[in-house]
């Protein structure tokens, strides 16, 4: 039989080793840290765009609510995509207008054939959430 000093400080040993083997050795993650930065997608300013052609291809990237600097298309057909909101995964709504302002159909797909237009100067209405970067490519067919 163990005697009741070993049997005692056997027991209050292993006490200590079970809540120290219990206890957190660094605090939770995000204890008593700032939350960390919020990152935004790099684009124009809010309401802005930028336009850029290149070999006939139209590439505009913008953020939030506005409307575009006016771009050339030629006659015919064109593909336009839409890309969607890293914000909020949903494609802005986008208006085609042409360079006199007449309202020439409302674009909710990320994909869509502009068809039989005649050509010339044309616009678009971007509406979008105002941290929503997005980008729109034209491409002549």
């Amino acid at each position: 039989m163990m005697p009741v000093k070993t049997t005692v400080f056997a027991l209050v040993l292993l006490a200590t080793v079970a809540v120290a083997a219990c206890e957190p050795t660094a605090p939770p993650p995000g204890a008593g840290t700032a939350p960390p930065p919020v990152v935004q997608s790099a684009g124009p300013p809010p309401g802005t765009s930028t336009v850029t052609v290149t070999n006939g291809v139209v590439q505009i990237i913008g953020t939030g609510t506005g409307n575009t600097d006016q771009f050339d298309l030629p006659p015919g057909t064109a593909e336009m995509s839409v890309s969607t909101c890293p914000s909020s995964q949903a494609i802005p709504f986008v208006t085609l207008f042409d360079g006199d302002d007449n309202k020439l159909g409302l674009i909710v797909d990320a994909n869509y054939q502009i068809k039989d237009q005649p050509g010339g100067k044309y616009y678009l209405g971007v509406a979008a959430n105002p941290d929503c970067v997005w980008t729109i490519t034209l491409t002549p067919n």
